[in-house]
């Protein structure tokens, strides 16, 4: 009998493990994995904003799975607070976070795109890629015409 509850726990246990975390803002992830297909030279790409009924910036939907739910972290609220874009390097990467979606002159959300690079990456125009794909992000949000968070 104690064999028998030992595997069926054991079966459990496995089952809960290999069940996907659930997405919170499905919309919001659809969208990000939509414009990510789109960019082979994506390491990362992720949409922040603050969810209705919360007061800080969130990592919503983004195509690394782990960051999904987790706080902003400073670099993307300093690109909400300025308004600026902020850049940051990353092994074999430059990570760009662009505020998007503004509305009566401020962002409402922040669009963190990492793409590859190299020494011999040219930043200006990796910072001008990363500022388009943002830009699409931001088309695609506004054509849901529907909140997505």
């Amino acid at each position: 009998m104690h064999r028998l509850l030992s595997v069926c726990l054991a079966f459990a246990l496995a089952a809960c493990a290999s069940t996907p975390k659930a997405q919170p803002y499905p919309a919001a992830q659809a969208v990000v994995e939509t414009v990510a297909a789109r960019h082979p030279n994506l390491v990362r790409l992720t949409l922040h904003a603050t969810p209705a009924g919360a007061s800080a910036l969130t990592q919503v939907a983004s195509t690394d799975p782990d960051r999904i739910g987790r706080p902003s972290d400073p670099e993307d609220r300093q690109a909400l607070t300025s308004g600026e874009l902020v850049q940051l390097d990353e092994p074999g990467a430059v990570d760009v976070t662009v505020p998007i979606l503004l509305a009566g002159g401020k962002p409402n959300a922040i669009a963190g795109v990492t793409l590859k690079a190299s020494a011999t990456t040219n930043r200006d125009s990796l910072v001008t890629r990363a500022s388009a794909i943002a830009q699409e992000l931001e088309a695609e949000v506004r054509a849901a015409q529907k909140p997505l968070w």
